[in-house]
């Protein structure tokens, strides 16, 4: 069976899921968009990991917890998607609140292991914390147009939980990925 990319005939500017039709400038597509966007940039990120920077916390290797992520977003995905074209969401298994005290977790490991922050840190070090540094930008707008999305739309309250908590993990994943590199953080001077 061959798989069609196009249908050749455009779309009208709308995007069919079932039986359904929304125009492309719903915000359910911003959201969806936002998502798939950040779930791409973290294949990217995986695709920086090598030996010697496949660092382990929670006794998972780097990359199976960015896998943990990328998996992650795509139930929320289907979680969004599901809301914004009306059908049930009991039919997706969703986001629960394991996935954000999983990210918690991880988060205060990395806490132990580096110096404290005694001021705001300049974007950038290593090429993974510079890329990490960028999921963190990538899950805060995905984050925003969730939760503009959510006041129209129900989406569950873990999933909100999860979003919050998923730019505090690539921030803290940032950070250790410079230190694992030997890279020193540059504080803002404001001069």
């Amino acid at each position: 069976m061959k798989t069609n990319f196009y249908t050749g005939r455009g779309d009208g500017g709308k995007s069919l899921y079932g039986n359904k039709r929304l125009p492309k400038s719903s915000p359910l597509f911003d959201v969806l968009g936002d998502l798939d966007e950040l779930n791409a940039w973290l294949g990217v990120c995986r695709s920086k990991i090598t030996p010697k920077n496949n660092f382990k916390l929670k006794k998972l290797s780097f990359d199976k917890i960015l896998i943990f992520v990328e998996e992650s977003l795509f139930m929320l995905q289907a979680e969004v998607a599901a809301v914004g074209f009306e059908y049930s969401v009991k039919d997706f298994k969703k986001i629960d609140v394991e996935k954000s005290q999983f990210m918690e977790s991880v988060i205060l490991e990395i806490d132990s292991k580096i110096p404290p922050i005694r001021n705001f840190i300049i974007p950038g070090g290593s090429p993974m914390g510079a890329s990490l540094d960028f999921a963190r930008t990538l899950a805060r707008r995905a984050e925003r147009t969730l939760v503009k999305f959510g006041e129209k739309k129900k989406i569950s309250e873990e999933s909100g939980i999860f979003m919050n908590r998923l730019s505090s993990l690539f921030f803290a994943l940032a950070r250790y990925a410079n230190y694992k590199a030997g890279v020193k953080e540059t504080n803002p001077r404001y001069e």
